[in-house]
C-alpha cells in the first residue's frame, strides 16, 4: 500500500470514527414509564328490616327496644375507616297526623358501629347521628327505636324511613 492510500485509509477510518461517536444510537440517553392504576374503593354494609320495622305495633301504648333491622358486613378497605350516617325525619307520619320516634338504638355484642360506641339518641327531629370507625369492618349489630301511640291518636297507615348512608372515611 501506497502512502497516499494509507493516508486515504487513516482519514476514512478516522471520519467514519467521527460520525460514529456523534450518532444518537451512541450518545447517552434516558427511558422513562410512569405508572398509575386505582385501587377500587371497596365499601359495603348490609342493612336489613325486621318484621316489627315492616309491621309495627301501633295500638295505643308506649313502645321500646323495637329491633327494626340488623346491620351486617360493615366494612371498607380504607386504612382510614368508614363513617355511617343515620338520617330521619323521625315521623312516622299518616297525611297531616304523625307519631314522633322518641329513642334510636344500636345494640350490639361489642362496641357496635363506629370506635366511639353504640349509635344511641333521643331522636331530636330529624335525627342525624354519624359514627366512624377506623378499623376495616365493624361487629354486626342491630338498631331498636321507642315510640309512644296516645290513646288518641288519628286512625291510619303510618310510615316512616330510617336512612344509612355509609362512606369512606
Amino acid at each position: 500500500m501506497n502512502k497516499f492510500n494509507r493516508i486515504l485509509l487513516a482519514s476514512g477510518l478516522a471520519a467514519t470514527a467521527s460520525l460514529v461517536a456523534n450518532s444518537p444510537a451512541f450518545a447517552g440517553t434516558t427511558g422513562k414509564v410512569d405508572l398509575s392504576g386505582t385501587v377500587p374503593s371497596s365499601l359495603a354494609i348490609t342493612v336489613t328490616p325486621t318484621s316489627s320495622a315492616t309491621s309495627m305495633n301501633l295500638t295505643p301504648g308506649s313502645y321500646r327496644g323495637v329491633k327494626i333491622a340488623d346491620i351486617t358486613n360493615a366494612s371498607t378497605n380504607s386504612p382510614n375507616g368508614f363513617k355511617i350516617i343515620v338520617t330521619s325525619s323521625g315521623l312516622l307520619v299518616s297525611g297531616a297526623n304523625s307519631i314522633p320516634l322518641i329513642v334510636f338504638v344500636e345494640k350490639s355484642p361489642t362496641t357496635g358501629i363506629g370506635s366511639g360506641g353504640a349509635f344511641s339518641a333521643y331522636i331530636a327531629n330529624p335525627l342525624a347521628v354519624t359514627k366512624i370507625t377506623s378499623a376495616g369492618s365493624a361487629p354486626d349489630s342491630s338498631i331498636e327505636i321507642g315510640y309512644d301511640v296516645p290513646s288518641n291518636q288519628a286512625p291510619g297507615t303510618y310510615a316512616g324511613s330510617i336512612t344509612f348512608t355509609a362512606s369512606d372515611y
